[in-house]
């Protein structure tokens, strides 16, 4: 997997920082404060951009008022710490409150969330869009020693569809602080292409489902 950033411009390198530490701070945080058993020492273990922003072809159409997101896909060591409303959720409303701001952050953030495990059966069963994170996603946080799964051999031969610098894997950051934009639908989003601000009313309207994960697309 990639770990570069050097074909993003300066200012964008800057915020991906600002993101990564912002989740980081969050995950520390709430896993510090939870003593149920099938949290207590959770971990969180890569941060990885994939998408627009990881190819090079991102929008920011300010006629057309459309702007391309950050997509990340944060991975942890297991299930229960992918729930949105009981651990995330300070996190992106902070990365909102950054967003609105427009200080350190100015583009448009969208987290997914996965357990380790499930994303290496996604990669065993060749799920075409965990295939296309791990081909073109760029690592911006790693655990050591939490390896992705090989791929299922067979689908690096069928067709695909299009759909990604390491920031140390040490001690948490310091706080976090920074972003404004333009809301780009009020509708329900998907999982992969929605903005934290639209999936903040979601989670605010009380949405039976709790955990923001990739489509389950068939191969």
């Amino acid at each position: 997997m990639k770990t570069s950033l050097d074909h993003l411009p300066e200012g964008k390198q800057r915020e991906l920082a600002f993101v990564v530490e912002a989740i980081r701070d969050g995950f520390a945080f709430g896993i510090a404060r939870r003593t149920m058993p099938a949290l207590r020492g959770g971990k969180l273990l890569k941060i990885i951009l994939f998408g627009s922003y990881a190819r090079g072809d991102w929008v920011e159409d300010p006629v057309g008022r459309y702007f391309s997101d950050y997509d990340l896909l944060v991975v942890v060591d297991r299930e229960e710490l992918t729930d949105v409303p009981e651990f995330w959720a300070k996190t992106e409303e902070r990365l909102l409150k950054e967003l609105a701001g427009g200080k350190n952050l100015r583009t448009p953030v969208s987290l997914i969330y996965h357990s380790l495990d499930d994303v290496n059966e996604k990669l065993r069963l060749g799920r075409y869009f965990f295939m296309d994170i791990v081909r073109e996603g760029i690592l911006l946080f790693d655990e050591p020693g939490f390896p992705f799964a090989e791929a299922w051999a067979a689908s690096a031969l069928m067709p695909q569809p299009r759909t990604c610098d390491i920031f140390s894997a040490t001690e948490p950051r310091g706080r976090v602080s920074g972003a404004h934009s333009i809301p780009r639908s009020s509708t329900v989003p998907t999982a992969r292409h929605s903005s934290i601000a639209a999936w903040a009313t979601v989670i605010s309207s009380g949405s039976s489902s709790h955990r923001r994960t990739a489509p389950n697309i068939p191969t």
